[in-house]
């Protein structure tokens, strides 16, 4: 092939892959196959400069936005570009000397370097009017974004109003980036194998995915965050250094990157880059390296920018986790809730220091759609750099008599009747030992009961020696001591640890025992909400829809969800054991003091004088209650600007409507 057809190619490739991830909300693509592809094109392009065109992808930023989209386009007040990726460290090593060369600077004097991570999510631009959330934009092309405002807003931890008494700047762009932790993502992924919603693949997608929603209901219920790293146009203000501008992004409520370090001279970039691989999986979000900045703004504005990146910054990232292993047959495994998933069992190989055995294929539909077959040769990838995950099969080397993966007549654990819900098969046996030990092994999770020492392996061990039976019996452990000292590896100070957490664990609080026991949905912050709202279980096992929906943060199905739990018999046995064995979930029931006591406020539209968090702590400390959405036992509804569809319920409910000035008049002075 010569070398204008492979760039030609090249060019058509990565075109594809832009267009699905920032018009589509995903990619058929691993980042390092991308960075692959993008660092062929430049190397050709520079070798044969005849052949560079304006309009290559290197010469871009993001993808053309779609004709006839979904959403509105706007421009950008100042072009929002990108930072070059580098894989080596010479490469970095290159780049700095060209900003030594740029800025005239001796080669040995050390430069100051701003480094935080490069976190692998979905960049946005927001506009802020007199400290204002006005609209927000996707990058896009880099000139014009699309208006993803609506959805944006729903980001809890993104601010509607700077904060802090000002004055702001009369225009400012913060740019950003939308995120999902890895805690987030988790929950999701575990609530999506209960639901009709399509396959999470991974966290970055999912977020693509997530902002192109038409409905921000849903997209309100996703975990989404915003991490604030730039500036963009400002009028009337102005920062010194990067350390300036982020202190500044702090103090008007925005989360930023960390860790943070800054540094002088290149070996400490390197070594910052070096240390937080290593310390990667201990972080609440994805990354996928680290971005160093020139701190000095002024030497930034000298430096300039090319058409697609700053001449300043760099992203260096991290190595692909990325190994080729053969499958060895698919298999089936059942979860807490019944779900009977496809699991890959693999040729044993070495990932990022973890051998791998197994890779999730998460629904049989999606297993259809790769087409993985026993005898494939694949490659896989840490998922969230936890999950293994086939990323793609290498279709060349499959075997001729590689046949399709059929799923599973029967539960592959207890050989009882299987059920289709969606994508997913689920086991209708309660006895089902699998479910059974992921129920056990879900009720001792840090975030529920903090039963440390009941792991998967320690769980089927109780229930292969008749030790559990159900999930109540693990309260009874205290009383077979002599039998546990009987299993292998079970010693005496490790199981009087493991009996003692249980004895503790009989009085959990209502939030964590609600995320223990498994109703569908219901997460640890559902499990939150809840608590704080009914205040007792007694309480919440009596809830109508219309009640639990009046929760802020639980929709209908969530609400069908916990009905359903507390109205099935066999639930009801398990809660009756429970409270026979001791346990007793702590109540929190909501205060009843305070002047706004017996009302509940719901909240619509922008406040320009507090966020939406700061405005339900506010009428919360008063001794009111919020909820998300418009019902029976809303009284208050709260509109500000760009107030929704909330205001029309509220109106023909009938109930009291308060704007911004009625309801900062009701609070008094903060």
């Amino acid at each position: 092939m010569t070398a204008s057809h492979r760039i030609q190619e090249l060019r058509a490739q990565i075109r594809q892959a832009d267009d699905q991830y920032y018009n589509r909300g995903h990619s058929d693509l691993t980042d390092a196959e991308y960075d692959a592809l993008f660092a062929e094109l430049r190397q050709l392009e520079a070798t044969h400069p005849e052949l560079a065109t304006p309009d290559s992808p290197t010469q871009r930023v993001g993808a053309p936005l779609p004709k006839g989209g979904s959403f509105a386009t706007a421009a950008h007040l100042a072009p929002m570009g990108s930072i070059e990726s580098l894989m080596t460290a010479g490469d970095v090593r290159a780049f700095a000397e060209r900003v030594h060369r740029l800025l005239e600077l001796p080669p040995g004097e050390p430069l100051g370097w701003s480094c935080e991570p490069k976190l692998d999510g979905t960049s946005a631009n927001l506009l802020y009017e007199d400290g204002r959330l006005v609209r927000g934009l996707s990058r896009g092309d880099g000139e014009h974004g699309e208006d993803l405002t609506r959805n944006l807003r729903t980001i809890r931890n993104l601010p509607l109003q700077l904060a802090g008494a000002g004055p702001f700047p009369a225009r400012i762009e913060i740019r950003g980036e939308v995120i999902m932790s890895r805690a987030g993502f988790a929950a999701l992924q575990e609530r999506e194998e209960t639901s009709a919603e399509g396959t999470f693949r991974n966290a970055r997608n999912t977020v693509a995915g997530t902002l192109k929603l038409l409905d921000p209901r849903a997209v309100q219920r996703r975990p989404l965050d915003f991490i604030a790293f730039a500036a963009g146009h400002a009028e009337g203000a102005a920062f010194a250094t990067h350390r300036e501008l982020r202190a500044q992004l702090a103090s008007w409520g925005f989360q930023v990157a960390e860790p943070f370090a800054f540094v002088r001279g290149l070996d400490a970039v390197l070594a910052f880059r070096d240390d937080l691989e290593r310390r990667r999986d201990g972080l609440p979000y994805e990354l996928d390296g680290v971005v160093a900045k020139v701190d000095d703004m002024a030497l930034q504005q000298r430096l300039g920018r090319t058409s697609r990146t700053p001449r300043w910054a760099l992203a260096y990232k991290f190595a692909p986790r990325l190994a080729t292993t053969r499958v060895l047959r698919i298999g089936a495994q059942v979860g807490r809730t019944g779900a009977v998933t496809p699991v890959a069992q693999l040729e044993p190989v070495d990932l990022a220091g973890v051998t791998v055995r197994n890779a999730s294929l998460h629904n049989w539909a999606l297993l259809a759609e790769r087409d993985v077959r026993a005898g494939d040769t694949v490659e896989i990838q840490r998922a969230g750099d936890v999950i293994p995950e086939i990323v793609r099969v290498l279709p060349d080397r499959r075997p001729a008599d590689a046949a399709p993966a059929a799923p599973p007549a029967s539960c592959p654990s207890c050989g009882g009747a299987l059920h289709r819900e969606g994508k997913f098969l689920y086991c209708s046996d309660l006895d089902c030992k699998d479910q059974l030990v992921g129920r056990i092994v879900h009720l001792a999770g840090r975030r529920a009961f903090d039963l440390e020492g009941l792991g998967p392996r320690q769980v089927e061990q109780l229930v292969a020696a008749g030790l559990v039976g159900s999930v109540e019996d693990v309260f009874a452990l205290a009383g077979k001591q002599a039998r546990l000292l009987e299993l292998e590896r079970w010693g005496e100070r490790s199981t009087q640890n493991l009996l003692d957490r249980i004895e503790r664990g009989r009085t959990p609080t209502l939030a964590r025992f609600l995320a223990g026991i498994g109703i569908r949905h219901v997460g640890e912050t559902t499990a939150k909400d809840l608590a704080a709202a009914f205040g007792t279980l007694e309480r919440l096992q009596s809830a109508t829809p219309e009640q639990l929906t009046a929760v802020d943060g639980v929709g209908e199905e969530v609400a069908a969800a916990v009905v359903e739990f507390f109205g099935s018999p066999r639930n009801q046995a398990t809660l009756r054991a429970l409270a026979a064995a001791g346990v007793r979930p702590q109540e929190s029931a909501p205060s009843t003091a305070g002047p706004l006591a017996g009302r509940v406020f719901v909240f619509t539209g922008g406040l320009s004088s507090m966020s939406r968090d700061e405005a339900r702590s506010r009428v919360e400390a008063l001794g009111a209650t919020t909820a998300g959405s418009v019902g029976k036992k809303v009284t208050d509804v709260v509109a500000g600007a760009d107030a929704g569809s909330k205001l029309d319920k509220a109106r023909q409910l009938g109930l009291r409507i308060l704007d911004e000035a009625a309801f900062a008049a009701l609070l008094g002075p903060a």
